[in-house]
């Protein structure tokens, strides 16, 4: 017959519980243990006092404690509960090892520390397994915190610019249920269930009619509230029965803001750029022949250039996307580089650079009157994008330079290879980019009605 004990064998004051599995083993009987008593030991994770309760009181000493008050009968409910806790922590691995001891120990053999051991850190594992599991069927429900728990578990696959995008709607989200619950005069927290035809309306009244954002950004906010749902549905969240009408596309846009190759050439030539705008004016220029974003190329330096043959490439892992690009370097660029010794120009910071970027295309004369969307102040504190005509130096930022490459090219080299340079995913995402339409079914269907003899079946 197994018992088991429970004993503080450290000289440590706030060391865990020793768990002792005591057997009878035929091998021992001797005159001086005739019913040939055995035992094995190990660790348990039992405490009288937990890790955190010691950081929060450092003067506390478990093994005084136990010692003083292990066979309470007083009232003290603080001192009770302590010792219950300990109690029923140990009563509960106590059934775990005798139930264990039983299925494996039915003949003569006899259990090691090995088997002990082993069989305490399963229990715990099976433990923390468990609550592992408890967590996430448990896990809260408010749109909030799902947000904050989904770029917690991506942040080392998004983009930082991404994971700042996402913290920016969480907040836009926090104020819009701030407003709900001035209205509603008690304290408004969306669950993702929630999220339906009605909430939908609601949302995007507060931000078209008192936060004023564009359609557009509107559209961002409710599909990235939908990514943050959807992900939900891995806790268990049921989404609501009108969940799919919480949808938005995107306003399609006229006037895509690119610089032709005329224009291009305009700003390169031009004898009105200052000093201080060359290094603006040549990042502009070579942007529009390397297709890609700020965050890529304005870290690019003459180190990570690479030449083969006759041709000189840049190798690099694109931020957004994590895709390792060699990028072959348009004769333009080299030609920039050159001039430089072939060093880049001198890294700007995004702010700095469309604020002078802006300057360097108003110097060389791009004032055609322009229909777009430049940001202004609405209100203290509120800046916004205001559609409007204007004229075009004032339209251009920082990623005119891949939508002008996108552009340029467009139709002039094979569109998988465009999307090889600027990193889309898609035909279609880089058709939306530069506001085509995706025609080129329609052509072929044209191409076969042309070659069709109608007059022959």
């Amino acid at each position: 017959m197994a018992s088991i004990n429970f004993l503080l064998r450290s000289i440590k004051k706030n060391d865990p519980f020793t768990v002792r599995l005591q057997f009878n083993n035929q091998e021992k009987v001797s005159d001086k243990n005739p019913f040939g008593l055995d035992f094995v030991e190990t660790k348990t994770e039992i405490y009288v006092f937990t890790p955190d309760e010691v950081l929060e009181s450092p003067l506390s000493d478990g093994k005084r404690f136990w010692s003083k008050y292990k066979k309470y009968k007083g009232k003290d409910l603080e001192i009770m509960n302590i010792i219950i806790r300990a109690l029923n922590h140990q009563n509960e691995l106590r059934e775990y090892i005798l139930s264990k001891y039983d299925k494996d120990f039915k003949h003569e053999e006899n259990p090691d520390k090995i088997w002990l051991s082993s069989t305490v850190k399963k229990y715990y594992d099976e433990l923390k397994k468990k609550a592992d599991q408890d967590s996430l069927s448990k896990a809260p429900t408010t749109i909030i915190w799902h947000f904050d728990n989904y770029i917690r578990l991506k942040k080392n696959e998004l983009a930082e610019n991404t994971i700042l995008k996402m913290e920016n709607i969480k907040n836009i989200l926090s104020e819009f249920q701030e407003y709900q619950s001035s209205l509603k005069g008690y304290n408004v927290d969306y669950s993702v269930s929630e999220v339906n035809a009605e909430f939908k309306y609601l949302l995007e009244s507060y931000l078209r009619d008192i936060a004023l954002y564009s359609y557009n950004t509107i559209t961002k906010i409710i599909r990235i509230t939908r990514t943050v749902c959807n992900f939900s549905k891995n806790y268990g969240i049921v989404l609501h029965p009108m969940y799919n009408l919480f949808k938005k596309s995107y306003e399609e846009i006229d006037d895509i803001i690119y610089l032709s190759f005329s224009e291009l050439k305009t700003i390169k030539n031009s004898d009105k750029i200052t000093a201080d705008l060359e290094d603006a004016r040549d990042w502009l220029y070579i942007s529009c022949f390397l297709g890609q974003r700020i965050s890529d190329f304005m870290k690019f330096t003459k180190n990570m250039i690479r030449k083969n043959g006759d041709d000189l490439y840049i190798d690099f892992t694109q931020i957004k996307t994590g895709k390792k690009i060699s990028l072959l370097l348009h004769s333009e660029v080299v030609s920039v580089l050159e001039k430089r010794d072939m060093n880049f120009p001198e890294p700007l910071s995004e702010h700095s650079y469309n604020k002078k970027i802006k300057e360097v295309c108003k110097l060389a004369g791009l004032t055609e009157m322009t229909e777009g969307s430049v940001q202004k102040k609405i209100k203290d504190g509120v800046w916004r994008n205001v559609k409007g005509t204007y004229e075009k130096w004032e339209l251009v930022v920082s990623h005119i330079g891949r939508k002008s490459f996108c552009t340029n090219f467009y139709s002039r080299m094979p569109t998988s290879l465009i999307l090889e340079v600027s990193g889309h995913t898609a035909e279609r995402t880089l058709l939306e980019y530069i506001g085509k339409k995706d025609n080129t079914n329609s052509q072929l269907i044209k191409n076969y009605y042309a070659n069709i003899d109608i007059t022959q079946d």
